[in-house]
């Protein structure tokens, strides 16, 4: 459950980020220069490879898939190597899919705090976002960094920092633990687009799909 909490912490923040930020200019870049495109699109789609290295493993754990962000919906973290397992983020709940389509809905501690960061992101509000992080930009909007470190004892219990590089699109994202663990994200083939599909539809309303 700790690992589900953290990737969702990082499919919220990745969501925004993943969005496509036109460097126009290679000018100094900011916060506000970074957000100023975030609510483009309705829909946004994405594949990630994710590594998690934990203090207990000598190896780290690695898996593929893709992340689905919709507006009116939430988000889904599909999960597709080495198993298969979607999670359906929705305001105060975690809706988890099995390989055989089967959905368990799951309580996650401290859910209700992670929509309010989303919400804040996604609509860049760049005022709230200041309230949960201390935030420091560097680069430029060719090729920028961006550091988050929490502000609030609830998140930083969890998380240390967040670590953010992008060109056009964010490239990396890379979160480090309260307790020396790390989980990195690394991203390819963004996309926005106006509708979700209909496969995606039947996941967040929780229709079993037709064969």
């Amino acid at each position: 459950m700790r690992t589900l909490t953290a990737a969702l912490r990082l499919a919220a923040l990745a969501l925004w980020l993943a969005l496509p930020l036109h460097a126009a200019s290679a000018g100094t870049a900011t916060l506000s220069s970074l957000a100023q495109h975030v609510a483009q699109h309705p829909v946004v789609r994405a594949e990630f490879t994710q590594t998690r290295q934990m203090a207990a493993l000598k190896r780290p754990v690695v898996t593929t898939g893709r992340i689905v962000y919709s507006r009116e919906r939430g988000v889904l973290w599909q999960i597709e190597k080495p198993y298969a397992m979607t999670y359906v983020l929705q305001d105060d709940k975690v809706v988890e899919i099995g390989a055989d389509g089967q959905r368990r809905e799951r309580q996650v501690q401290g859910l209700a705090e992670i929509g309010r960061v989303f919400r804040a992101v996604l609509s860049a509000d760049t005022q709230a976002l200041a309230g949960y992080f201390d935030i420091a930009v560097q680069g430029t909007t060719a090729q920028w960094t961006l550091e988050l470190k929490p502000r609030q004892p609830q998140m930083a219990q969890v998380m240390e920092r967040i670590q953010i590089t992008g060109d056009q699109f964010v490239q990396t994202l890379r979160m480090d633990e309260a307790g020396g663990d790390s989980t990195s994200l690394r991203f390819r083939g963004t996309q926005g687009a106006d509708t979700l599909s209909d496969a995606e539809l039947q996941r967040f309303n929780g229709v079993p799909r037709t064969p």
